[in-house]
């Protein structure tokens, strides 16, 4: 969704919008790439590695395409802050729409915790419970979605997936369940942002990619962490 987000962008600005305000576009073609995944898999006998590989072929080479009409009518600078991130593109407009989509998806995470965990972790036992697993996952890549979306500008269309990614795998070297799988993931992110958006503003780099790097020193920290723990639990032992 990274990569297709970078063509939305494209496809929201030979539509009219504006550079620093293509959400349109963007969520757009996101969404439509999201569901339009999660039916394929549904109704397709691929792995899930194979789709995204897919997918991921057909929204970078359409995006491509795309950037060679969009560089005729914008300078290819003007859009690396949405590539990369960037804290000097962010308005007050940005930060508000981030704080209600962030409640909403806070909301309906919470009203829906459950069956998105029983779902992933075992699809059968969330049927017999009566989870509906399509409604699940589309709600599910529709979130995923919205928080991509919300965040480009300070992390950028390249670097975005590793938000998603890296706090969850740190956030699993200290978990000992879902619920502290679910926080510790959280509290990663928030470090990492905080920490980046610092570093960036002092030295004056890339966001995306200072906020990308302290996640991954947090990862190897809390992987740090993890071994510790075993080696002290197996001495005990």
């Amino acid at each position: 969704l990274g990569q297709a987000a970078l063509t939305g962008l494209t496809i929201g600005l030979l539509l009219g919008e504006p550079l620093n305000g293509a959400y349109g576009g963007i969520f757009g073609f996101c969404a439509l790439s999201a569901l339009a995944m999660v039916y394929v898999k549904r109704h397709a006998a691929l792995p899930t590695d194979t789709l995204v590989g897919v997918f991921l072929s057909l929204t970078l080479g359409l995006g491509i395409c795309l950037l060679v009409a969009v560089t005729k009518r914008f300078n290819i600078h003007q859009i690396e802050a949405v590539m990369f991130g960037s804290l000097l593109t962010v308005t007050d407009g940005d930060l508000l729409m981030l704080l209600v989509l962030a409640l909403l998806v806070a909301g309906v995470m919470a009203w829906s915790y459950n069956d998105l965990v029983l779902d992933s972790l075992d699809v059968r036992l969330a049927k017999t419970r009566g989870v509906n697993g399509a409604w699940v996952e589309y709600l599910f890549v529709v979130l995923l979605t919205v928080a991509i979306v919300v965040s480009l500008k300070i992390i950028g269309a390249l670097l975005v997936e590793a938000m998603v990614v890296v706090p969850a795998a740190a956030g699993r070297n200290l978990a000992r369940g879902t619920r502290s799988y679910l926080v510790w993931s959280m509290v990663v992110a928030l470090l990492a942002g905080w920490g980046g958006l610092g570093v960036s503003a002092k030295l004056l780099v890339p966001t995306g990619g200072a906020v990308v790097l302290a996640m991954a020193v947090l990862f190897f920290v809390t992987l740090g962490v993890r071994i510790a723990i075993q080696r002290g639990s197996g001495a005990r032992a």
